[in-house]
Formats: structure tokens, sequence, C-alpha cells
């Protein structure tokens, strides 16, 4: 396989620019952990579940549909998928709610269960989430 160039620039909130370059092979993984580091050096805003609900970003609005939804019982990708498209009129790939859903267990906002070939998740408490960021 032919190396690749990956090159990322951003700002941090003091408006400082940060460059990060890949010179090689560039996987999804790579690049989620650059986006991951950029979160970091960046500053993530942070919000409550009705600001989310009005955000633009998929993301957003899935994550406030799963705490001001099905926070009180355990559900699957399908159920979170079907309360996004009830609560937007708007559809969203099954694949996509999925990576959304590891994103914010790995996070901390769901407790995420395999038993064989079936995931579930569940909110968890308030005492022990931390406060959600709006960046997936």
């Amino acid at each position: 396989m032919k190396p690749r160039r990956f090159k990322l620039e951003f700002y941090d909130d003091e408006g400082v620019r940060h460059s990060i370059t890949i010179d090689g092979q560039v996987t999804r993984e790579k690049v989620g952990k650059l986006l991951d580091l950029v979160e970091v050096m960046a500053g993530t805003p942070r919000g409550t579940a009705s600001a989310l609900s009005i955000s633009p970003r998929k993301f957003d609005r899935l994550a406030s549909t799963i705490i001001s939804e099905l926070k009180q019982r355990e559900f699957t990708a399908s159920d979170a998928k079907k309360a996004f498209e009830a609560s937007f009129t708007e559809k969203i790939p099954l694949s996509t709610v999925s990576t959304y859903l590891v994103r914010l267990a790995e996070r901390g906002v769901l407790d995420r269960t395999e038993t064989g070939r079936n995931v579930s998740y569940r909110v968890k408490t308030e005492e022990s989430r931390p406060i959600l960021s709006l960046r997936p």
C-alpha cells in the first residue's frame, strides 16, 4: 500500500493554531485518536440534553434523545435509531447510531453490555455520568 499523508489543522480556544500530520498508512483508528486529541487540546464546549437537542449535529441530537427518552431502560442501537427518527423526523443509518453509541460509552455517558452478538446500552446515573461533550 502506498504511504499517504494526512494533515489536520485546528485552533484551540486561545486562538493558537495546531497542525498534526500523519505520513504513512492512514487508518480510521488513527484519525479517530487524532480527533480525540483535538477535542482535548481545543477545549470542549459542554451542554445539557436540551442544548444538545437544538444542535445541527446528529451526534448531539442522538445523545439528547437517548438521555431524555431512553434513560430509564436498557436499549439497543435499533431502539436509539427509532427514537431519534421519531423525535427529529429525519433518517439516520444504523451504522452511524452504533458508532455514536460506542463513543458515548467510551466517554462514560453510557454503560455497554455485550451478550454474545447482542449489544445493549444504559444511560449512566447522574452521579456517575460526566457532562456530555458536544463534539463527537
